[in-house]
């Protein structure tokens, strides 16, 4: 086989792998590199075929692992979206009881509403839990 078809071989490849983004056509299209290069340098097709083997393998055992864990590092516990507000202070906008009212959450205007009572204009709050759309709070205690 022409050292070309080894080289497309591993463009498409790839390309697949831009699609599924799991490091498996990666492994193989650094494999299908190796035997391109193989060829390139004169070896046989049998030679060819063995270095693309020993390359996927190698590739997909050792490479892929060490690989995958550095690109699905994620914080342990690490809160995002609505999640991540979850304990903020706000500031009360409005007066906020058990049917409504407003408060300022990470720079935008919320709906807000409160089991404990009635919480006036300007108050500091706690973010207990997001329903919805819509922001349960407590009157944060000054320590």
């Amino acid at each position: 086989m022409a050292a070309w078809i080894w080289f497309a071989v591993a463009g498409l490849l790839l390309i697949a792998e831009m699609l599924t983004a799991d490091l498996l056509f990666a492994s193989l299209a650094l494999a299908a590199l190796a035997a391109g290069i193989t060829n390139a340098a004169g070896g046989s097709e049998t030679l060819q075929g063995v270095t693309f083997g020993a390359f996927a393998i190698l590739s997909l055992i050792a490479l892929r692992p060490i690989a995958l864990r550095h690109l699905k590092k994620q914080t342990p516990n690490g809160s995002t979206n609505v999640d991540a507000l979850i304990g903020a202070r706000a500031v009360t906008t409005t007066k906020v009881d058990r049917n409504g009212g407003q408060v300022k959450l990470s720079g935008e205007i919320w709906s807000a509403r409160t089991d404990s009572g009635l919480i006036e204009s300007g108050e500091s709050v706690v973010v207990l839990a997001i329903e919805g759309a819509t922001a349960r709070v407590a009157k944060l205690e000054e320590k």
